[in-house]
């Protein structure tokens, strides 16, 4: 039939069309992302077409639950209730009663086609996945569009890790691209794993922040203990750090206030990802620009320090040259703005929530300025003023960002600046 096609396509009509298309599909690298679960058939061609079939009804469901997941939900009968087994499978989010094990079956499905190891190309028999098949892009396409659908069955962490893997070389691979011409398999992997993150973080930008914070973490901890060191540069994690900051440049520029509440573990990331000398010759404005637009953020280039202003509160204080933070308590709410007078010697916080401003004392002693003996810089809270709080210019809009900041006019002399104009002054 093959041959008769490609000699005649155009007096067979629809139907060899479409078998020319059922062909196609059937393309080694598609094949051989079956799932290893299926029982090795006694003809080759069997098993061939089983695993033909099974990649693509994966790839059906995944379309399904993906683009309208959210609104398959299973009927609401008045008769009296059905028994678990009996009631139908859906993608919707769990509520009581349902049975959504078709969403949690097909993301185990693409979350296996995703982060099944690379193989050599073998022949069709193989149960195997080669590094860069249609299938396993296709999977990673839709673990981003349905993420929310996925997440609730999902390992959030070792999706994002092996996405991250797929990326951690995207510049260098699609760099070297000649502009109309196709991509390779590997550029092209890169480029699905590099959307589906974007996808993945703005759909949920805690889950992303909270779960790359973690690894960050668990990374930092890794490293502290010296047999691991020889292998750290070449982690996941350590080669995708101008992947991982481009995603959280595209959540601050979209989705500010969802970061504002994880300003602390933002940060955590950044830290991580950016070279500590090349923040302490460039300073951080120029590192990073998109964190310094948050007035709860402040950079003091001579020692070398940021205040960060959290959502519950506290202020955390990094070192940049010792890598360390400390975590002081100062307010009721959550910080509003925070800045480091000119000669570095104080430290202004004000939360609209509580209504106060206060001032912290650095520590200039010896120890702490040269971070001798693990010491963290100390902070020491001197004053504290009483301020009428700020109204926004409309409820619930992003001004909530933007309703005051701090502006150091000398060593001693701070101005609270309210988005409306209305100037406070007050005095150290």
């Amino acid at each position: 039939a093959m041959q008769t096609i490609s000699t005649a396509p155009d007096t067979l009509g629809p139907e060899a069309k479409v078998q020319e298309e059922e062909h196609d599909l059937a393309d080694d690298d598609i094949t051989a992302g079956c799932l290893s679960s299926i029982p090795q058939m006694k003809k080759i061609s069997t098993s061939y077409e089983e695993r033909r079939k099974q990649a693509t009804a994966i790839v059906l469901l995944g379309v399904i639950g993906a683009e309208f997941g959210a609104e398959i939900e299973p009927p609401k009968l008045l008769t009296r209730p059905r028994s678990s087994s009996q009631i139908p499978e859906g993608f919707g989010l769990t509520s009581g009663g349902s049975n959504y094990s078709l969403a949690r079956h097909t993301c185990k499905a693409l979350t296996f086609l995703l982060l099944q190891p690379p193989s050599p190309k073998l022949p069709p028999p193989s149960p195997k996945l080669p590094p860069h098949s249609t299938i396993r892009r296709t999977a990673i396409d839709l673990i981003g569009r349905g993420f929310t659908v996925w997440e609730p069955y999902m390992d959030v962490s070792a999706v994002l890790m092996g996405l991250l893997e797929l990326c951690a070389d995207a510049e260098k691979q699609l760099a070297n691209i000649t502009m109309g011409l196709p991509l390779s398999p590997a550029a092209d992997s890169a480029r699905s794993a590099r959307h589906a993150l974007s996808l993945i973080a703005t759909a949920r930008p805690p889950a992303f922040i909270t779960t790359i914070a973690k690894e960050v973490h668990r990374h930092t901890a890794l490293a502290a203990n010296t047999q691991s060191q020889q292998n750290m540069h070449t982690t996941t994690l350590a080669r995708a750090k101008g992947e991982i900051l481009r995603v959280i440049e595209i959540l601050i520029e979209k989705m500010p206030t969802d970061v504002v509440d994880l300003l602390v573990e933002v940060m955590d990331i950044i830290m991580y990802c950016l070279e500590g000398s090349l923040v302490k010759k460039k300073g951080l404005q120029e590192c990073f620009p998109a964190i310094c637009r948050f007035y709860m953020v402040s950079y003091y280039e001579r020692n070398h320090r940021i205040a960060v202003g959290a959502r519950h509160g506290s202020v955390a204080l990094y070192d940049i040259r010792t890598g360390k933070c400390q975590t002081i308590h100062g307010h009721k709410g959550p910080i509003t703005a925070v800045a480091f007078a000119p000669d570095g010697r104080y430290l202004a916080t004000y939360s609209n929530t509580d209504s106060h401003i206060s001032f912290w004392q650095m520590n200039t002693s010896l120890l702490g300025s040269i971070g001798m003996l693990n010491s963290a810089p100390q902070l020491r809270c001197i004053k504290t003023y009483q301020v009428p709080p700020v109204q926004p210019a409309s409820p619930g809009s992003h001004n909530a960002l933007r309703l005051a900041r701090l502006i150091w006019t000398s060593n001693r002399n701070v101005i609270l600046m309210a988005h409306d104009g209305k100037e406070h002054r007050f005095m150290v």
